[in-house]
């Protein structure tokens, strides 16, 4: 299961290399936040390099290229054991082969609330990760070694499926293992309740969009949860260039910005979420705080 950002998940100790000053934020400039950065990751036609530029805009280290180097390393290794394979299921086996057993990616979930373990250069580095993160990574090899293979967004867990959407082969990301209908089904239930049924909607392919937005949003969860507020905004602001009305991002900017002492920012962004999603549990809670916050006087650093 992916990192929700709304669950309440256990604290995790960040990479040494990631150090973030939390409330290091001028509330004024957050109004206008780089929006040209944003758009130039959207204009990136690749998962993989779109996440990495905008892990590398969202900590401000140059870390994309030196990714880019150990992918192509990382490939070199296994390029001469890929040849020769014309029949795409001999080629299809060959790679799920060589990235789990020869390179050893695998996905321990000990360690799937750590933030290494979302962070594609840190994945790509470690070779573990959360399911999404090391599915993406799988997907970049199955480009370069022309396996045909699609993203989907089951539904709390990232699959991989190879071939058509009619009778297409399932592969859980985290060990290259074959799920079965059965198996989905079982794992449908255990994120939806015993009375869910699998269904051709939960088993759609995700667009290049789609799965850049999954990536981001479990990235801001587990920033969240280690309380990196200031890169956690930088990925909801990411999220919003492509879904700039979505409430529980606006709402969760909310929550950010409170954290980081911009009262009145925090204010219109709840009053925001609460006017769209007026019977959700949580407006309960924030009314009360919303005129407080707003009379309130935002921090400058």
């Amino acid at each position: 299961m992916e990192l929700d950002a709304n669950a309440a998940l256990a604290e995790t100790e960040l990479a040494e290399d990631i150090v973030v000053a939390n409330n290091d934020v001028d509330c004024e400039q957050l109004e206008e936040y780089d929006d040209e950065l944003a758009e130039e990751v959207l204009m990136i036609d690749n998962v993989m390099l779109a996440t990495l530029s905008a892990i590398e805009m969202i900590t401000e280290k140059p870390l994309l290229e030196d990714a880019i180097i150990e992918l192509d390393e990382l490939i070199e290794l296994i390029e001469v054991d890929m040849q020769g394979f014309t029949c795409d299921v001999e080629k299809r086996d060959q790679l799920l082969y060589l990235f789990y057993q020869q390179l050893g990616f695998s996905g321990d979930w000990r360690k799937w609330l750590e933030l290494d373990s979302v962070l594609l250069h840190k994945v790509i580095s470690s070779r573990n990760g959360v399911p999404l993160s090391l599915g993406t990574v799988f997907m970049y090899f199955a480009e370069h070694f022309e396996v045909d293979v699609t993203g989907i967004l089951f539904p709390g867990q990232f699959v991989l499926r190879f071939g058509s959407e009619q009778d297409g082969t399932y592969v859980d990301p985290a060990d290259g293992q074959v799920l079965s209908r059965h198996k989905l089904q079982v794992l449908l239930r255990g994120i939806e309740g015993n009375h869910a049924l699998l269904s051709d909607d939960d088993l759609l392919e995700a667009s290049n969009e789609m799965h850049y937005l999954r990536l981001l949003q479990v990235l801001k969860a587990a920033l969240i949860r280690d309380e990196h507020f200031s890169y956690a905004l930088r990925s909801i602001d990411l999220i919003l260039e492509l879904e700039p009305d979505e409430p529980y991002e606006i709402r969760d900017r909310g929550f950010l910005l409170q954290q980081l002492d911009c009262k009145k920012l925090a204010s219109e962004d709840f009053s925001y979420f609460i006017e769209q999603c007026p019977d959700d549990p949580l407006t309960r809670v924030l009314k009360p705080q919303i005129e407080e916050l707003a009379a309130a006087v935002d921090t400058i650093h």
